[in-house]
């Protein structure tokens, strides 16, 4: 199973145009985002996964505004959390969480075979069995490098990648 991993869109949409458009063309089965999409009208683009991707899992970052109305526009597509997001996927468990200091902990525990966040816009492969990953952020903000990532849950490789 290939998911798709972002963070900090922070209302790009030029960016999160694009990062849909590679989420397309690898066909992935989820989508993940660790926090700060910032506005509800994201969804304008995210949703145009939908087709085959049918499911996106978000935790809420210190940017998200209005949480009701986010949660409301996601409705039937984004599962929301406030704090920290377990799942299981392939037989993969994966926590998502957007601050990093408790995303370290949650991959020390080794409960996890792979930890996502976001927060610090600095993009971060760390492990081998288990993965704790920070996408950069998809708006490029910060750090003037917009990133994503695309995780295959069967050998937990992750590729990082870079919108033009």
């Amino acid at each position: 199973m290939i998911v798709g991993v972002m963070s900090d869109s922070h209302d790009h949409l030029a960016n999160i145009g694009r990062a849909v458009k590679v989420f397309s063309e690898r066909k992935i089965a989820a989508l993940i985002h660790g926090g700060d999409l910032c506005s509800p009208f994201v969804f304008r683009e995210l949703e145009k996964l939908k087709s085959f991707c049918p499911s996106m899992y978000a935790v809420f970052g210190n940017n998200d505004g209005d949480r009701v109305l986010l949660t409301e526009k996601g409705r039937g597509f984004c599962t929301f959390r406030d704090g920290a997001l377990s799942l299981e996927m392939e037989s993969r468990r994966i926590a998502v969480m957007h601050y990093p200091d408790v995303a370290e902990s949650l991959h020390r525990s080794g409960d996890f075979d792979l930890v996502i966040y976001g927060h610090n816009h600095t993009a971060r492969v760390e492990g081998e069995k288990r993965i704790l990953l920070n996408p950069g952020s998809c708006a490029g903000y910060l750090t003037d490098r917009a990133t994503i990532a695309v995780v295959d849950l069967q050998s937990l490789g992750v590729e990082l990648i870079e919108l033009d």
